[in-house]
């Protein structure tokens, strides 16, 4: 058996006062009436745009009648906002709107009509007269009769003879609900004042009952503070919690508030805590959220929290959350420990108070409350919140109009993505990911499919309506001006990268992600283009050929390489395997390496063994940097070849490769230079850096997967591969290679990725190199700190700022590496690798078999990502 909290299942009032009380007796001495409610019990004053309304609509039906000052809306079911209307103590009628003629409605109950019916003077139908009942109409209650005069559809006051009730047109005929004799009638009119002094001694037991309580709790924890929502909630709670001596409190900013909200936290001295996730990134890879699948709680105000609760330390938070809202607050205890932030304890001081209580309780204190309450809006909150009534959205479009256009843009191109019906974002079925009972029925009424598992059905797409275009632009408009950091725009960066929306995404040395114009030229070469290159004079193939060459050209201009011949590969693996395997090795040549390295260049140089050539491994220092004197020493007469990483992708040290460059030139060395983790991070200028052979990978740079760059200073190696495309001419007995780029890119090569490289390096350079360096190095520095400050966390990175790319290696005390990388995406969706990192000697090295947690950081990344890194781990280690 389910149970249920004490509610409050009755309100009463005092006859003699004409108000409601929230107790039993009135400040008058009467005892109050009761009065059931209806579920889920929770009735609140009618407001300023609440009364306008209900006014408007009652004199749209039956003409100038007065209405009392004091309205109670009782919330009820219904597929949008359906509210009882309570006046005098009685029904007076139902608030409803409709989603799909977006329009309200009121269906005045027989209770209202002692109260009203003298001032009618119209909407009344005389069955006597007014219908067409042939032998008369006998009983009536219940009953449908066909209007002999046509009437607008809706509520209407029948009479006959000495008898009223109401009824409901529809389309040309009358239902009758129930006739009966009335006895009018005229009560006081009271205000609000009035209601709030008789109801004084009631809300003086509340407030004292609630300050005790947060009183009680106050030292449970180091701190206490209020979690401020700007809603009457959180707004009754602040006044408790300011009674009891609490002077903390926050403001989670989930980017997507109501600028009303916003300046009237402002104006309570209540700190704004700064947004940590971009709602539209977002929802442009999860889709809208829903009623059953609120994600965007869990980007925009958990994330936050756990970052401001890492900052403060363990509290008692005091909250309004209360029983009346839902029924996953309907069991809410006193006290409750977060199971999303074992940091925050928090305390329900108001989780019995009805909403009247609320209202009434800020009248008293003549607290100021935030004026979307007045303006029509319930529920305050985000304003695409998917727990807002499409009522409130109505009132969106007269308030804030671009918000509106903003997110119906999204809805409309979400739907016409996946063909769905105009209803999912005319009606508000984007509400729901599963369409509850009430929505199904009102799609079963009119005529839209749903699946078995409640969800819409797509439309065919010869039956599909035209929607408008709506462009990346459109949705991304029109005031989220993008938040710089020095001059760094991260916000506007991260809007081309659809995929972080709702993840933090710490694994960039693996792989970085493709901004949208990197995938854009892929996909205008398959869709506009595509051809071979080199091998026609038809113009698909020119235009395939001039682009392809043209990345080329835009990739050895970014290394400052044009001098020497740029050859794209697959990744750093094919470049580095290239040149082990094009070079003309001798047994006794010798080639020296570094325990830094990556597999991909230590394993090709140890496969020489088989021809006699020896790999001599050269360490590091106790800072990490690699021991040159070491390098000296090991360079012999034999010695053809040093192959060298510019970053390590373990430990992110920079190694100094123009002085490594003069060490082996001096002794007339070649120099490889291995930059996959250099390129995407560092401004890189291979003749400046005097190396032989420049190695990288395009994954790492924000360029398609399966690219690479092989960069020669003289093309001297042989080429690994032969085929179509990489000769001048072919005789019976030999060949003729091509010069350039073409000698070492035998067969059909990845078109589309190279052309795809060519715009990351577009995309890199219009960015600039300086100012991603400068602005990584902030946040490497600000990772490291915050990760240092964990005694139980031990980083493995060098001291110097300058000496150092954004990979950050740790180990964690009574942690496996993996388990550390998966309970960080379980718990805060942060995605780290873990392991060896294709570094096995360098980790063993150090003494961590096991390897490392690495977080590696690239230009979209933020201040916030790090920081919640390090939250996420201050509680996991504690």
């Amino acid at each position: 058996m389910i149970h249920e909290p004490p509610v409050k299942r009755y309100l009463y009032w005092c006859d003699q006062c004409n108000v409601p009380l929230i107790g039993r007796t009135c400040s008058c001495g009467a005892n109050g009436r009761e009065i059931e409610l209806l579920q889920p019990y929770d009735v609140r004053p009618a407001l300023s745009a609440d009364m306008a309304l209900i006014k408007n609509l009652v004199r749209e039906r039956f003409g100038n009648v007065p209405i009392q000052s004091v309205l109670l809306l009782n919330k009820t079911g219904g597929v949008d906002r359906a509210d009882l209307v309570i006046a005098h103590g009685h029904r007076f009628g139902w608030l409803t709107f409709d989603p799909v003629t977006r329009k309200f409605s009121l269906d005045i109950s027989p209770e209202a009509l002692p109260y009203i019916l003298k001032h009618v003077t119209k909407g009344i139908v005389d069955l006597e007269t007014g219908i067409d009942t042939p032998g008369g109409p006998g009983r009536m209650g219940g009953k449908k009769f066909r209007l002999k005069e046509p009437q607008p559809d809706g509520t209407v006051i029948v009479k006959f003879r000495n008898r009223f009730g109401t009824g409901v047109v529809k389309e040309g005929q009358i239902r009758v609900k129930e006739l009966m004799p009335v006895d009018l009638r005229t009560g006081k009119n009271p205000d609000w004042e009035q209601v709030v002094e008789q109801n004084r001694y009631h809300l003086k037991n509340l407030e004292r009952s609630s300050v005790r309580m947060i009183k009680q709790h106050i030292h449970d924890r180091p701190k206490c503070n209020v979690s401020f929502s700007g809603g009457k909630d959180s707004t009754a709670v602040l006044t408790l919690a300011r009674k009891a001596g609490v002077t903390e409190a926050f403001f989670l900013d989930t980017g997507i508030e109501f600028p009303e909200t916003i300046a009237f936290v402002k104006s309570q001295g209540v700190p704004v805590i700064e947004k940590a996730g971009d709602f539209w990134q977002a929802v442009e890879k999860a889709g809208p959220p829903g009623k059953d699948n609120r994600w965007c709680c869990k980007l925009l105000k958990l994330r936050p929290l756990k970052l401001h609760l890492a900052e403060i330390g363990a509290c008692v938070t005091v909250q309004g959350n209360r029983w009346y809202e839902s029924w996953n607050r309907a069991v809410l205890e006193e006290t409750s420990q977060n199971p999303a932030n074992p940091l925050q304890l928090n305390i329900s001081p108001i989780r019995n108070w009805r909403a009247l209580e609320v209202f009434l309780y800020l009248w008293w204190q003549k607290a100021a409350m935030n004026p979307l309450y007045e303006q029509g809006i319930e529920r305050i909150g985000c304003y695409v919140c998917p727990s807002m009534l499409e009522s409130e959205y109505e009132d969106l479009r007269v308030m804030h109009p671009e918000y509106a256009r903003r997110w119906d843009a999204v809805l409309v191109e979400y739907a016409k993505k996946r063909g769905l019906p105009a209803a999912f974002h005319e009606w508000g079925l984007w509400r729901w990911k599963a369409l509850p009972p009430k929505m199904r029925e009102l799609c079963r009424d009119r005529g839209i499919p749903v699946l078995d598992d409640y969800t819409l059905q797509a439309e065919p797409p010869a039956e599909r309506e035209e929607t408008v275009e709506i462009t990346k632009e459109r949705i991304m408009e029109p005031d989220m001006a993008a938040q710089e950091t020095g001059g760094y725009a991260v916000e506007a960066i991260r809007r081309d990268f659809p995929i972080l929306g709702d993840i933090i995404y710490l694994d960039n040395g693996a792989t970085s992600f493709s901004p949208e114009p990197v995938i854009a030229a892929q996909v205008e070469f398959e869709h506009r283009y595509r051809s071979n290159v080199g091998r026609g004079v038809h113009r698909l193939t020119s235009i395939a050929t001039q682009r392809y060459w043209h990345a080329h050209e835009k990739v050895a201009d970014f290394i400052g390489g044009k001098n020497g011949v740029t050859v794209f590969t697959k990744n750093t693996t094919e470049s580095v395997n290239m040149v082990a395997q094009g070079m003309g090795w001798k047994p006794g040549d010798r080639v020296i390496t570094t325990i830094l390295e990556h597999h991909s260049n230590l394993l090709p140089w140890r496969n020489l063994s088989r021809k006699g050539v020896a790999t001599d491994i050269i360490g590091i220092t106790p800072d990490y940097s690699l021991d040159l004197a070491a390098l000296g020493r090991a360079i012999t007469d034999t010695t053809r070849l040093v192959a060298v990483t510019q970053a390590s992708n373990v430990l992110g040290v920079v190694t100094p490769i123009k002085e490594i460059a003069k060490i082996c030139h001096d002794h007339g060395v070649l120099l490889l230079v291995d930059g996959a983790q250099a390129v995407p991070h560092l401004p890189v200028d291979v003749e400046n850096l005097d190396c032989d052979f420049y190695c990288f990978s395009g994954h790492k740079m924000l360029g398609p997967t399966g690219t690479g760059v092989l960069w020669m200073k003289e093309p001297t190696i042989e080429p690994s591969m032969l085929g179509g495309g990489m000769v001048d001419a072919v005789t019976s007995d030999g060949c003729t290679l091509a010069q350039g780029y073409q000698r070492y890119e035998a067969g059909t090569p990845n078109i589309a990725g190279g052309i795809g490289l060519g715009a990351a390096v577009d995309y890199l350079q219009t960015i600039g190199m300086e100012k991603i360096h400068t602005y990584e190095t902030d946040l490497t520095s600000r990772l490291i700190a915050g990760l240092s400050g964990n005694q139980k966390i031990h980083v493995y990175a060098p001291q110097n700022p300058e000496h150092r790319i954004g990979v950050v290696s740790f180990t964690i005390e009574g942690f496996h590496p993996h388990e550390v990388a998966q309970q960080l995406d379980e718990m805060a969706d942060i995605m780290v690798r873990s392991g060896h990192h294709c570094c096995q000697p360098l980790v063993e090295s150090l003494g961590i078999p096991d390897g490392t947690v690495r977080a590696s950081l690239a230009l979209y990344n933020t201040r916030q990502e790090c920081d919640m890194l390090v939250a996420t781990l201050e509680e996991l280690t504690r």
